[in-house]
């Protein structure tokens, strides 16, 4: 359900149990803790969208350089902290710095290109409402026509603050992973030496020293998660059940905006953890009974063979020079009525290289199912198709690597579910859900395959 839909939810739900409780002459404390916990969840649901549209809005902005709109984003005491620039307190030195990152001027020149996007957060409003923390990815895309082409990647660690009804950012901290020439790309990176800070703020220093001793990629950094795993953190308090029958429809659907929630965050995590080839913590996330199955490597069963299995990708724990970015992305999540279980489609952008290799640009699309244990949401199924993994330099006019198979070394416990082919091989992943206008199974009948024939899955 979009923001809109969860206003709307949040208004109607007022108003129904405000005639709820109205029509005695005075409501049960316990229909007044119902009506509290209800409405208070509802807050919480439209706060963790109001963070995200925040960030965004953040990401457009800086992208066509408008810098008051950009500092008007964050509180007067707020803080921002980027890469190695050190930390400017207050929204007036904000200002003052991301103009001078821009050269000084209002909006983008002619040739110049800024992108910053915003992917893949994970989202956690405080219990009171008034605060929040995220983490982000950031994609970044710069250069000037003609002149220099460059990719950024990082990650934000992000706090956030309700002032008088308005979420603002608190403190904005981006943790600078590289920032590579398009040419050549993030491979041949060598190791980032001396002042790390840009240009501006030698010029304009910081009110504070950096925060962290940051090292860019070929080095390791694994910026600090402001949250525990999703799958083993402690279960949330049991919300209130409603007793009236009336309370009852308006709470499965939080209940059920919640889970929606909870999943994106739980993928997002999935996603963090495997651009480190943290093994143990993806693992974790999955069920008792839980299966990953990835290309055509086959599919390894409950959590220590899934970390077996991880390790076949990429040996264990980040390490100089190696880059397993695997972006979460474009998720459409359903969740079951009951509110057990769910499926969902995600995009997976892959941006890989090892050390003395080239790098590999990749693509996948997920259909994940995933299941509620003892009230924590977990992965029951992932299944990562990849579409294609093709050498950074060539592209995708020129290259196209092969899957690699099951391993005779570890075995998987049951062989692919599917087969196919890899780019320039042509498969489409079949749907979990039904086209959303018309209602009917999408058809998903697959190319000729000059090598496997027709009827690949």
């Amino acid at each position: 359900m979009h923001d809109g839909a969860t206003h709307r939810l949040g208004t109607a739900l007022a108003l129904v149990l405000a005639l709820a409780a109205g029509g005695a002459h005075a409501a049960a404390p316990s229909t007044d803790a119902q009506i509290a916990a209800l409405t208070s969840e509802v807050d919480a649901l439209e706060s963790a969208r109001a963070v995200k549209n925040l960030q965004r809005a953040y990401g457009f902005y800086i992208d066509r350089a408008l810098w008051d709109e950009a500092a008007d984003l964050f509180a007067d005491d707020a803080t921002i902290e980027l890469g190695a620039d050190g930390v400017y307190v207050g929204k007036a030195r904000i200002l003052d710095y991301l103009k001078r990152l821009g050269g000084g001027r209002i909006g983008i020149a002619y040739g110049e290109l800024r992108e910053h996007i915003q992917l893949q957060p994970v989202v956690h409003v405080a219990a009171d409402g008034l605060s929040a923390k995220a983490r982000w990815r950031d994609l970044a895309m710069i250069g000037d026509f003609g002149k220099r082409a460059e990719w950024g990647d990082g990650i934000y660690e992000n706090t956030y603050v309700r002032e008088n009804g308005v979420w603002k950012i608190k403190s904005l901290h981006l943790y600078v992973n590289f920032v590579a020439p398009y040419e050549g790309g993030w491979a041949r990176l060598k190791p980032a030496t001396g002042d790390l800070r840009s240009d501006a703020a030698k010029a304009f220093p910081a009110d504070r020293p950096s925060s962290e001793a940051y090292k860019r990629f070929p080095e390791v950094q694994v910026p600090p998660f402001h949250y525990p795993n999703p799958a083993t953190a402690k279960p949330a308090k049991a919300r209130v059940q409603p007793a009236d029958p009336a309370l009852a429809p308006y709470r499965a659907r939080v209940e059920r905006l919640k889970d929606k929630d909870d999943i994106e965050n739980l993928q997002a995590a999935y996603g963090y953890y495997f651009d480190k080839s943290m093994w143990g913590e993806v693992a974790a996330l999955f069920a008792k009974e839980g299966a990953f199955e990835y290309g055509q490597r086959g599919v390894y069963v409950g959590a220590a063979r899934i970390r077996q299995g991880l390790k076949l990708i990429a040996a264990e724990g980040p390490e100089v020079g190696k880059l397993n970015n695997h972006y979460q992305l474009q998720p459409v999540i359903h969740v079951a009525p009951d509110g057990r279980t769910a499926k969902a489609r995600w995009r997976g952008m892959l941006q890989l290289s090892r050390q003395n290799a080239s790098g590999a640009w990749g693509d996948a699309v997920y259909e994940n199912a995933y299941v509620k244990e003892d009230g924590v949401w977990k992965i029951a199924k992932l299944h990562a198709y990849i579409t294609g993994v093709m050498d950074y330099d060539l592209g995708w006019p020129k290259s196209g690597y092969p899957m690699e198979g099951p391993s005779a070394v570890l075995p998987p416990d049951k062989p692919p579910t599917e087969v196919y082919r890899a780019f320039p091989g042509v498969y489409v992943p079949p749907f979990h859900y039904l086209h959303p206008v018309t209602g009917r199974p999408v058809n998903s009948d697959q190319p000729v395959d000059p090598i496997l024939g027709r009827g690949v899955k």
